[in-house]
């Protein structure tokens, strides 16, 4: 059975499963779900715990031996295994797992995320079919608000919309830090506290994690602000020229793709023909809206040139360059660049 994190106490309180599956990419919340069906199982009477990380050196057999032997200290054991990158070495493994599973044993699966293509093999489906799966996805950033003030009710805290809008700005990406923040604001501020969007804004430093990726979905929806914040981010992170260089041409490539295309066949089947995952296409459909074709030839050509630049030759400042391809793809066209010279 499939539930989403925030359905796994109900779950709980009717009984426990064989085996619980945690997957997913956010950490915060996958310890948490994993802490709560080892509470759950502890409260339970299951005492004994046997904790197994799988790597590439890990050997599958101690795992198969001890839930074969019986219990020396409880009626029923907890097998705690995680795999932090999964190979076909663990795909077989669990397969036998999956074979000597028994009403002695509980077992709880800590794995990566796993791809619908992993979901649909045998040994998972078995898996999956004896227990309870638990698949974590990332909050996205229009429901990150809610989540930090539900966050903070459970500590106590009473956050307005706007306070949580700041912190959501400052830590987006980052539910670990967000989490800590809410923490620290707990002991700062006292029990109970009514925060406002200045006592945020003074209290909480950046935290903010992005991948470039982050940075695309936010050039192709035109989110100026965000965008920007993102850019500095990763440039404060260190994240290299040429690979920030690829990620601007890439969408622009893919951009000016589209916009040929749509004219003669229609958008949806120039993202179908483009391979872009439905999901994605109302971004790219808001920025096929957005940008004509000769301000992608624009940019294109401003992009060969920060090309230049990052390679030592002559061309626009770097920083400077970055900017202005962000306005640009925003809608927003800047004073002027040396294009316009």
């Amino acid at each position: 059975m499939k539930i989403r994190p925030d359905q796994l106490n109900q779950s709980l309180e009717k009984g426990l499963q064989p085996i619980y599956i945690v997957s997913g990419d956010e950490v915060l919340l996958c310890q948490e779900a994993c802490d709560s069906v080892r509470l759950y199982a502890t409260q339970h009477g299951i005492e004994e715990r046997l904790r197994f990380v799988a790597d590439a050196q890990f050997d599958w057999q101690d795992v198969i031996n001890e839930m074969q032997a019986l219990s020396l200290f409880s009626t029923r054991r907890l097998f705690d295994i995680q795999i932090d990158k999964m190979s076909e070495k663990h795909s077989k493994a669990l397969a036998q797992v999956a074979q000597h599973m028994n009403l002695d044993n509980m077992v709880l699966l800590s794995l990566p995320k796993v791809d619908a293509k992993t979901q649909k093999t045998k040994w998972f489906s078995s898996l999956e079919q004896a227990g309870t799966f638990v698949q974590v996805w990332p909050i996205d950033a229009s429901r990150l608000p809610t989540w930090v003030q539900q966050r903070a009710k459970s500590l106590n805290l009473q956050l307005d919309k706007e306070a949580a809008a700041i912190l959501c700005e400052r830590g987006e990406g980052n539910l670990l830090a967000l989490s800590q923040e809410l923490e620290k604001l707990v002991l700062s501020h006292g029990p109970g506290a009514q925060l406002s969007q200045q006592t945020i804004a003074e209290s909480v430093a950046d935290s903010s994690r992005y991948s470039i990726y982050d940075l695309s979905d936010r050039l192709l929806t035109g989110k100026l602000k965000e965008a920007l914040h993102c850019l500095n981010q990763l440039r404060a992170e260190g994240v290299e020229d040429s690979i920030m260089l690829w990620l601007f041409n890439r969408e622009l490539t893919t951009l000016a793709q589209l916009g040929h295309l749509a004219q003669q066949k229609g958008l949806r089947a120039a993202c179908q023909q483009l391979r872009i995952w439905d999901k994605r296409v109302p971004i790219y459909e808001s920025a096929n809206q957005r940008l004509a074709l000769n301000s992608l030839a624009y940019m294109q050509r401003y992009i060969a040139l920060l090309d230049q630049s990052i390679k030592g030759l002559d061309g626009p400042d770097i920083e400077l360059g970055f900017r202005n391809l962000t306005l640009m793809f925003c809608g927003i066209k800047p004073v002027a660049t040396e294009l316009d010279v």
